[in-house]
């Protein structure tokens, strides 16, 4: 009977599943007032496989959900000022991908839309002010993606994957200066002649250090006080100003 079963389980199992295994060198990033990037590092062993190379490899780095705001420019006569702020709920602070090849090489369009492979599949929903808005809701949700790319948040990239000896491999991304903090994950998903056949990720913490983090707790944890501090700030350089230019 036992021998049964182990011949059930071995029809059942995929035949080109593998195991994949990944850990960052730092799973820690330290931001401060001259934090400019950081490069991350990630290694991974593939067990499973006879030929470690012929597979595809697609790492996402996916950051804290974030509210953004996107304005549209109007125009008034001849002047152009910005329009109503149409939020961005639920979008990742920080989304970048590396792979060996172009994702629509490597995985099938229902596969990316499940494993949110790209940021086309990301769900994003844009707060809508007015009825009319809800049919521009795309145009705004480009935009933003647009901006997002243009400042290096998101973005996908070819590369920084490595096959080093045997079944080993390194994935090498790069934070942008304008890094948000929280919690993020580094996901690794393994294909095979466009099937997924492993993956694993990594947790990560991007965190203020000091005066950087002192305000920053000081602004979410007592936000009246620190209201009123920055109008008192305010109020003082104002003054010390208006003395100076008197002099």
């Amino acid at each position: 009977m036992r021998n049964v079963l182990l011949v059930l389980a071995l029809m059942i199992a995929p035949a080109g599943a593998a195991n994949i295994e990944v850990a960052l060198t730092d799973d820690r990033v330290e931001v401060d007032t001259g934090f400019a990037g950081a490069r991350l590092t990630l290694f991974g062993a593939i067990t499973g496989l006879e030929d470690p190379a012929s597979v595809d490899i697609i790492s996402v780095i996916r950051g804290p959900q974030t509210r953004f705001q996107v304005r549209q420019m109007e125009k008034s006569n001849l002047i152009w000022t910005p329009g109503p702020a149409h939020i961005i709920e639920r979008a990742p602070g920080l989304y970048l991908t590396y792979a060996t090849r172009t994702i629509d090489d490597i995985a099938p369009l229902p596969v990316q839309d499940q494993y949110h492979l790209d940021a086309d599949y990301l769900d994003i929903a844009v707060e809508a002010h007015a009825p009319a808005d809800e049919n521009n809701a795309g145009l705004y949700r480009s935009a933003f993606l647009s901006e997002a790319e243009e400042l290096g948040l998101y973005g996908a990239h070819l590369g920084g994957i490595e096959f080093k000896k045997g079944a080993l491999f390194t994935i090498t991304a790069r934070l942008p200066a304008n890094t948000p903090v929280g919690e993020y994950e580094v996901a690794v998903y393994l294909f095979r002649d466009g099937e997924l056949i492993g993956s694993d990720a990594a947790a990560l913490a991007v965190n203020r250090v000091g005066l950087e983090r002192r305000i920053y707790d000081f602004a979410h944890q007592r936000p009246v006080s620190y209201g009123i501090f920055c109008v008192a700030l305010s109020l003082i350089a104002g003054w010390a100003a208006s003395l100076a230019f008197r002099k």
